[in-house]
């Protein structure tokens, strides 16, 4: 199975396979209530390398059941946390954290739906009252 960014899905190497990660509203819940952490906090352990192993397969186990659920899976659906934590330890934990802090960084701003999906962000300098165009000579 291929993870299509354009939905908010992350690819993620385990081994020899390649897992999708899905940031849905149940996951981030799920695994927020798991790691006793906010996403926003998760997402900053995960950018400066600090997430643990325990957190990291949580929100990856999460996230792959909700592909599973997603696609209709049972297997990716049923997933367990212990084996997706031995999985990462087997690749390094710090060759898995670039995807997930991908993935929470996504969730964290807004940029998927509640599904999952990421969303079509508008040009942040033309919702922004008062700033200025690209090329305009008006000063802030």
């Amino acid at each position: 199975m291929t993870a299509n960014e354009l939905r908010g899905e992350i690819a993620l190497r385990l081994g020899r396979k390649s897992y999708v990660l899905r940031p849905s509203h149940e996951a981030i819940v799920a695994f927020e209530a798991e790691t006793g952490c906010g996403s926003i906090v998760l997402a900053r352990a995960a950018d400066d390398r600090s997430l643990s192993l325990a957190q990291a397969a949580a929100i990856a186990a999460e996230c792959i059941r909700a592909q599973g659920r997603a696609v209709g899976d049972t297997m990716l659906a049923a997933v367990d946390d212990t084996r997706i934590g031995e999985m990462i330890a087997e690749a390094g934990l710090l060759t898995v954290l670039r995807p997930i802090a991908r993935m929470l960084y996504l969730s964290v701003t807004g940029g998927v739906t509640a599904s999952g999906e990421v969303k079509a962000m508008p040009n942040p300098v033309e919702t922004i009252p008062g700033v200025a165009r690209r090329g305009s000579r008006r000063r802030l």
